[in-house]
């Protein structure tokens, strides 16, 4: 007879953590909806209004993440993280390091080219009509307004790539390894042996 596999309890992230982590993963998803549909629309030549609010609320959710980002990096500076489970390998617990250093840094990158990008362009109006402050030190010049898009773009699928090896790593943790790795960044999960939530 196979006998359930149960983890024990693992030290969760802090509620507020957990909400940012959340609140960013919405918001990239956002983004990356909306900056496909937009470019597709203006690559077809599709200038309406529904093409400008995509790309009002792009910029403005970009903004967003970036602040939230910031938020998130001073919170892991100022309290650690929760260690990883005795049940991952030393080689999956690096490599899980890794892949969060790899996140942050894309979600800081893909956003300061953004706003880069709009404001050599310059594209800076966002939602409401509320322009962007334009980045410091950027000329405006369309040709490396095209270069920075570019870029933002590529890095951007990127982002998106891992988000979804990511999601699929953390079903695995709740449905097959069930080792309460996906429960510590959870909603609504009270702290658990960190005391913390």
């Amino acid at each position: 007879m196979d006998v359930p596999r149960t983890a024990p309890p693992q030290a969760s992230y802090p509620a507020a953590w957990r909400a940012l982590h959340w609140a960013t993963a919405v918001a990239v998803a956002a983004l990356l909806t909306a900056g496909l549909w937009m470019t597709a629309r203006g690559g077809a030549g599709i200038w309406d209004g529904i093409t400008n609010t995509l790309y009002a609320w792009h910029k403005a959710i970009g903004i967003c993440v970036l602040l939230l980002t910031a938020l998130r990096i001073a919170i892991r500076l100022r309290l650690g993280v929760p260690p990883y489970p005795q049940t991952l390998s030393p080689t999956r617990r690096r490599l899980a390091v890794a892949l969060n250093h790899v996140f942050y840094t894309l979600l800081v990158a893909v956003p300061l080219l953004g706003w880069a990008g709009v404001t050599a362009y310059p594209a800076l109006v966002t939602v409401g009509g509320v322009d962007l402050p334009a980045m410091p030190l950027v000329p405006q010049d369309s040709a490396l307004a095209a270069r920075l898009f570019g870029i933002h773009g590529t890095l951007a699928l990127l982002l998106g790539a891992l988000a979804a090896g990511h999601a699929a790593m953390a079903l695995h943790h709740l449905f097959a390894a069930r080792d309460g790795v996906f429960q510590r960044m959870w909603p609504g999960r009270a702290g658990a042996s960190n005391g913390q939530g």
